[in-house]
């Protein structure tokens, strides 16, 4: 591939490519493949997938079955391993995908760096795009710091409170038992690093389609400042602003294309996951004695939610604001303009009437709407369970 443009909109998702770069995890090989850089990067990324994406979960996975057939479960240990290895099947699978599409991700950046977007006008223009890069960042941060937090309470602190006696994640590799020395100590180590590359793999795939979205925003404030603060020749940047809406619904529609399977994914896993951490949160006995469990819980849960209400937040934004075009087209004084001009302004208004929105499966409208009734159903599944377990 070749090196991605650096066009100011593309700072949008500077942070999430150089901690891709960073975790050696990179869609893209950029040397040649009889080159030994190319090999040591191919084995690089095959030992952080192994490592990193493959051996965590699956001894999870076998540390809950042994744990289910044994008879001896309790729920929030059960719900804790659960909520573990399906947020890390989250990340794993939302990296295959976004490789999987890589080919889509490189259209989406060319479309970002594309001249409809990075032609400023006024300095006004510009202000939009700069604040829109700095939200981008800071989510990315806040995200980033959030997670440590909780990761470091989880991984850390809370065995440190238990004499470092037991593992931050609950484990087995059956081959042997990683309570006996010199295994214990060396799977505390591991999961501490594994932890850290999972961390900022999590942040920057989540934050990756907001960046992309929040592009989407600033471009659409951008076009309804043009057609608010019009002059005389308005109608001669008509056609101008014609074209840079049309590059806008493409872009979303790209955006759509590229993070449409990730969206659905991460709808179904983290419904889940809320919903059992939920659980968790509910089975502790004795709070007091567990007040850090208390605070890692409440934080995941929050982190959770939060996220999903940026994803549906930014998508009912790019909906309105799309919308909200076609009155500031009709509040301007066309009845002076010539009768070409208001056919095509009509036409405009008529095509604008399509609803412009980023659908998960190319089904489920990623808004606040979608927002409600995930939470909802995912708080009735909360209720039936706890009566079961009750």
């Amino acid at each position: 591939m070749k090196p991605l443009g650096r066009s100011y909109p593309f700072q949008h998702i500077s942070f999430q490519v150089k901690t891709f770069q960073l975790c050696g995890l990179w869609f893209y090989m950029q040397h040649n493949i009889k080159s030994p850089t190319f090999w040591f990067d191919f084995l690089l990324k095959g030992f952080i997938g192994i490592f990193v994406f493959f051996i965590p979960p699956l001894g999870q996975i076998i540390y809950l079955t042994k744990l289910i057939f044994s008879g001896k479960a309790e729920v929030q240990e059960g719900c804790g391993t659960i909520n573990l290895i399906l947020t890390e099947l989250m990340t794993s699978l939302g990296l295959l995908n976004l490789r999987g599409r890589r080919s889509l991700f490189k259209e989406l950046v060319m479309q970002m760096d594309r001249k409809e977007f990075s032609r400023f006008q006024r300095l006004e223009a510009k202000n939009i795009i700069e604040k829109s890069v700095k939200l981008s960042k800071k989510l990315f941060v806040w995200l980033t710091a959030s997670s440590a937090i909780d990761i470091a309470i989880h991984t850390i602190i809370v065995p440190a409170l238990k004499g470092f006696k037991v593992l931050p994640v609950n484990m087995d590799f059956i081959f042997f038992d990683v309570y006996e020395n010199p295994y214990f100590n060396i799977i505390i180590v591991y999961q501490i690093l594994y932890k850290l590359i999972l961390l900022l793999t999590f942040s920057a795939l989540q934050t990756l389609r907001w960046a992309f979205m929040l592009c989407a925003i600033s471009q659409l404030d951008i076009l309804i400042y043009n057609l608010k603060n019009k002059n005389k020749s308005f109608y001669n940047a008509f056609r101008r602003n014609v074209i840079h809406h049309n590059a806008i619904i493409q872009f979303v529609k790209a955006i759509e294309s590229t993070f449409g399977g990730q969206f659905t994914l991460f709808f179904l896993i983290n419904s889940c996951v809320i919903c059992t951490t939920a659980i968790q949160f509910i089975s502790v006995q004795n709070p007091i004695d567990h007040i850090m469990d208390i605070f890692w819980m409440f934080g995941f849960l929050s982190i959770l939610i939060f996220i999903l209400f940026f994803d549906c937040y930014f998508g009912t934004i790019i909906t309105e604001k799309n919308s909200y075009i076609s009155t500031v087209i009709y509040c301007y004084p066309w009845i002076d303009l010539p009768n070409n001009a208001k056919k095509n302004l009509i036409i405009f208004i008529g095509r604008n009437q399509r609803t412009l929105a980023i659908n998960a499966a190319k089904l489920i409208p990623v808004s606040i709407e979608t927002f409600t009734k995930i939470m909802n159903w995912t708080y009735k599944c909360f209720a039936i369970l706890n009566h079961m377990k009750n």
